[in-house]
């Protein structure tokens, strides 16, 4: 959505489009898809998937396949609330409440144990760590002050009253705090079948606003097992990722689906699994060789810098 980033440097052509969820999204990524002849879009924003899923036969009649499930499915894959009360028979599934204003939500937040106990608000869709706080009723707001840099989930109950008091809240979601680790489960399905071909489990390390760090690829029967429950009952397709974090009784409990290719991809791709490749495969109709997963990688994010003059990379670090 910027004239000016990065990414603009690395690939061989370049566009500024509208926002996902704009009305002139699909109208602008369907020029570009007629100028350059675009056989096969690969999303990777969350706030783009129900626009492209709503419109994919504008853009199958252009020629154009794109890797996405089906619109059912993105809906509720997308859509916390949705999800949790699809599966909430299940013990994955944090407990959870909705609320529409501050004092029903100082209600809900009781039933969890507030303020001896930490829970969670989010928006029913967001991307990354979008709309996400922990709402912590002992937080010490002057050693965060002094000691945290302004990036922190964690708030106040005082600090969210004045930011939603008055307000009609539809669309956010409570939960319980899960103090266990977080881990990723990214899965390759059949289109046509919505079966799971190939499955990895990642141990997501230190997560930092959604961006993982010290990530590795583990061995988890039982995550596996509840992956592919979640993934084939909803009948996604292609690359999707979906997110568990530990309570503390060490029971998995399902965080999110994000229906597109994680940010992680290049962990599994590393050990053998190339997800973008394979989905692309999957889209042409071409035979998707698995092969086995290899080596004991681990994935770490750190800061980069690229060089660029007269429009060209002349060195990075």
């Amino acid at each position: 959505m910027r004239k000016d980033i990065p990414g603009k440097y690395l690939v061989d052509g370049f566009y500024v489009v509208p926002p996902g969820r704009s009305n002139n999204y699909i109208a602008s990524m369907l020029n570009i898809v007629k100028k350059e002849k675009i056989r096969i879009i690969l999303p990777l924003a969350t706030f783009e998937l129900n626009n492209l899923a709503l419109n994919k036969k504008a853009f199958e009649k252009e020629g154009c396949s794109i890797c996405l499930s089906e619109k059912n499915a993105i809906d509720t894959a997308n859509n916390k609330y949705l999800l949790y009360k699809k599966f909430e028979q299940k013990k994955f599934v944090p407990k959870f409440h909705t609320f529409k204003n501050f004092e029903e939500l100082q209600e809900k937040m009781q039933k969890f144990g507030f303020p001896e106990k930490k829970v969670v608000i989010r928006p029913f869709i967001s991307h990354g760590s979008i709309g996400l706080r922990i709402i912590d009723g002992k937080i010490d707001l002057y050693k965060q002050f002094v000691n945290q840099k302004p990036t922190s989930l964690i708030i106040s109950l005082k600090i969210l009253k004045e930011i939603i008091q008055n307000r009609k809240i539809d669309n956010f979601i409570l939960t319980e705090f899960l103090s266990g680790r977080e881990y990723g489960v990214d899965l390759l399905l059949d289109p046509k079948t919505h079966k799971v071909i190939t499955c990895i489990v990642r141990d997501n390390g230190d997560v930092t606003l959604s961006s993982v760090d010290n990530g590795k690829i583990i061995k988890n029967q039982e995550l596996l097992r509840i992956a592919k429950y979640i993934a084939e009952k909803l009948r996604l397709s292609y690359t999707v990722n979906i997110d568990f974090r530990a309570d503390g009784n060490g029971e998995y409990k399902m965080l999110e689906v994000n229906p597109r290719l994680p940010a992680t991809s290049f962990l599994a791709t590393s050990a053998g699994i190339n997800l973008p490749l394979l989905s692309i495969y999957l889209c042409l109709g071409k035979k998707v060789n698995i092969t086995q997963i290899k080596g004991n990688f681990k994935i770490y994010s750190y800061r980069g810098f690229i060089l660029i003059n007269n429009n060209k990379i002349i060195n990075r670090c």
